[in-house]
């Protein structure tokens, strides 16, 4: 199995082939092999690109955690929420 970092790099590309794939099965003359084996392909590639995208997810919360934790230490204040999608300034 590909590193995590791998997946994460050939993110855009592994992306774009799926989208081919899946305008690919919508061709009505595919025989049923043919579409299987294009779905087989899709479904390997949508694994790749979630297992990327929840790396990339992680990652970001660690480094926002991070930064949280850096402004706690320096006394800094960050902004509070006030109502629901509002910064109170």
């Amino acid at each position: 199995m590909a590193r995590t970092t791998d997946k994460l790099k050939n993110f855009e590309a592994n992306y774009n082939k799926l989208a081919e794939l899946v305008s690919a099965l919508e061709a009505p003359d595919l025989t049923l092999k043919e579409s299987l084996d294009l779905y087989e392909k899709a479904i390997k590639l949508s694994e790749t690109c979630d297992s990327a995208l929840e790396y990339a997810k992680q990652k970001a919360q660690t480094l926002a955690d991070i930064h949280a934790g850096q402004e706690e230490n320096e006394g800094v204040e960050t902004p509070s929420l006030s109502e629901k999608g509002t910064l109170d300034l």
